[in-house]
């Protein structure tokens, strides 16, 4: 789990918008984008994120007009983030911690997408699902040592770039 980096698991890449656009132009902007989210930037600064959530709950399900509501007022400010090089774990951590299905993810404080629970989850078992695989090729092989003739189970190994199966003392001398 360690291994994965969230920046690796990225599906959602980061669509960008001002404090300053209206809650419609918003809505388009996701629409166009197929995306749930979109990350508010002031200048250079992340300033919060706005989602479809936001829009359902704070204007539509109020009777608001989203042609006059401006994101700031509707957006989350201050954003749970993460830098792209942390681990899945980490990410899972954040977001128990935290208590949010979403994280935005950063290079160098710069937005490149958002991971939610699901993808991480998506991870964990293409992950799990690896590591059973390389698990099946471990399984025990029996028959005679390439080396010494001995019976037993065998491993494969290379020898000077040719294939042999041996036997565990062999496998150990060979420094293998």
């Amino acid at each position: 789990m360690a291994e994965i980096t969230v920046g690796q698991i990225v599906r959602r890449k980061a669509v960008v918008v001002s404090p300053d656009d209206t809650v419609h132009r918003v809505a388009q902007v996701l629409s166009k984008n197929k995306v749930g989210s979109a990350v508010v930037v002031s200048g250079d600064e992340i300033v919060g994120v706005i989602t479809d959530r936001d829009i359902l709950d704070k204007v539509v399900a109020k009777g608001r007009n989203p042609r006059k509501i401006k994101v700031r007022d509707v957006m989350t400010a201050d954003p749970v983030t993460i830098e792209d090089d942390y681990t899945i774990s980490d990410a899972i951590d954040k977001m128990m911690d935290k208590g949010v299905r979403r994280l935005l993810v950063t290079r160098l404080g710069k937005p490149i997408g958002f991971v939610t629970a699901a993808d991480l989850l998506t991870a964990l078992n293409t992950y799990n699902h690896e590591e059973e695989e390389e698990g099946e090729e471990e399984t025990e092989v029996y028959g005679i040592c390439e080396i010494c003739g001995q019976y037993g189970p065998l491993y494969k190994v290379y020898v000077e770039g040719e294939e042999k199966w041996v036997c565990r003392n062999c496998k150990e001398e060979l420094n293998l």
